[in-house]
């Protein structure tokens, strides 16, 4: 199977990353402007470097076996207590 040729990003690109880089994932963002995440990504670092204040993302990619889980309602146990063992024993 072939990869998908992107092509070089621009200012218009660019503006649109800064714009809506919190609300969208990298790969929604490359979607809608026909280049690869990994060139979103690059934009979002250089970005950073030059001193633009980029918000946190709100926007994450879900997590398929919970969406799984819970599309199919399928019961989960709780998970287990974490033990206290009082630390390492030192030796004698």
């Amino acid at each position: 199977m072939r990869n998908k040729r992107s092509r070089p990003y621009n200012e218009e690109d660019v503006a649109f990353v800064h714009q809506n880089y919190a609300e969208m994932t990298a790969a929604q963002i490359a979607d809608e402007l026909g280049i690869s995440k990994f060139q979103v990504a690059k934009i979002v670092t250089e970005l950073r470097k030059a001193g633009v204040d980029l918000p946190k993302k709100t926007a994450k990619r879900a997590n398929p076996v919970e969406l799984y889980i819970k599309k199919n309602k399928i019961p989960t146990k709780s998970a287990p207590a974490a033990r206290k063992t009082g630390g390492r024993k030192k030796k004698a």
